[in-house]
């Protein structure tokens, strides 16, 4: 394969090679990303991560945390390989290696019952009953999947 960049989806935590026609450029990469608006946020010294600059918003089912990177990124995001030159190439670093740096999160909601021993103050609450719901965030690593998408 040639020109590949790498895609993440937090939705899945699936982080896949992606072979793009033509030459890694803006234009294709914001295509995968489905944005309109896309920032540039250093990996490392000799890659790139692409993001949706508006990807933080309301109704956000998952996003993903990066180690280097002080803030959740949201949406999508495609790593790719820049050396110091103008274009993009593929990235030097291997897929699981870049997917130890990611952590996909999404919201989970935890239903909790009332139990046989709960007791409020206007009486006694029949087991079973919901007493709250519970928000925590679940984490994932990424899963590499080899081959193109």
């Amino acid at each position: 394969m040639e020109n590949v960049v790498y895609l993440l989806d937090p939705e899945t935590a699936l982080f896949r090679s992606v072979e793009l026609v033509g030459a890694i450029s803006f234009k294709p990469i914001s295509d995968l990303l489905a944005c309109k608006l896309t920032k540039m946020v250093r990996f490392d010294e000799s890659h790139w991560l692409f993001v949706d600059e508006e990807g933080l918003r309301d109704g956000l089912t998952a996003f993903t945390m990066f180690d280097r990177y002080p803030q959740p990124l949201g949406g999508k995001i495609v790593l790719a390989g820049n050396d110091g030159r103008e274009s993009y190439q593929s990235p030097s670093i291997h897929i699981g290696d870049a997917a130890a740096h990611f952590q996909c999160c999404r919201p989970v909601i935890d239903p909790v019952f009332v139990t046989d021993d709960d007791v409020q103050s206007k009486g006694l609450i029949p087991a079973g009953t919901l007493a709250d719901l519970k928000i925590r965030i679940e984490r994932r690593l990424p899963m590499p999947v080899q081959g193109s998408a």
